[in-house]
């Protein structure tokens, strides 16, 4: 297999693409508050989430073996499929909106668990931050993050119920 960097070409697509994806996910979580369907960069964020999570069932070099992140690329992917669904859809009436939301949002926050352990595991080369996903540090970044998009989520709850928000 080529490498570059002792990451192979398709790692390097799937990191880029992912990181890019994570990007343009918070973006769109910070800029609107959600992600509407409707834009062409949310498209661009889900069609780049889903490459992603799939090509990562390509990689099996760093662990050998099906591990976690492959398991929350499977959740994510499922996520993305429920949201569109429930766009095309009205399957839960009113709730229909906060499922779909909640289940995008779900996808920007199941694709920063793997890549902040990726990212702590690898920099710098060499002499990485954390040698396990089970590093206290990883840890804490998991703890936060659950704790910031839970606070999120509820905030999204809230505001879908106090104003007209289709979630499109």
């Amino acid at each position: 297999m080529f490498m570059f960097g002792g990451i192979s070409y398709l790692g390097w697509f799937h990191t880029i693409l992912g990181i890019a994806a994570i990007v343009i996910g918070l973006y769109l979580l910070i800029r609107d508050r959600f992600i509407f369907m409707d834009t062409k960069l949310a498209n661009f964020y889900l069609l780049s989430t889903v490459i992603t999570c799939a090509s990562s069932f390509l990689l099996y070099g760093a662990t050998g073996f099906f591990n976690t992140a492959h398991w929350l690329s499977v959740i994510t992917i499922l996520a993305v499929f429920f949201a569109l669904a429930l766009q095309r859809f009205n399957i839960f009436g009113f709730l229909t909106v906060y499922f779909k939301q909640l289940a995008l949002t779900g996808t920007v926050f199941f694709s920063m668990l793997p890549t902040t352990a990726e990212i702590l595991q690898r920099l710098p080369p060499g002499n990485p931050i954390v040698d396990s996903i089970e590093d206290p540090l990883v840890l804490k970044f998991y703890m936060a993050y659950v704790v910031l998009f839970g606070i999120f989520g509820i905030y999204q709850v809230i505001k879908i119920s106090r104003e007209d928000i289709d979630g499109v």
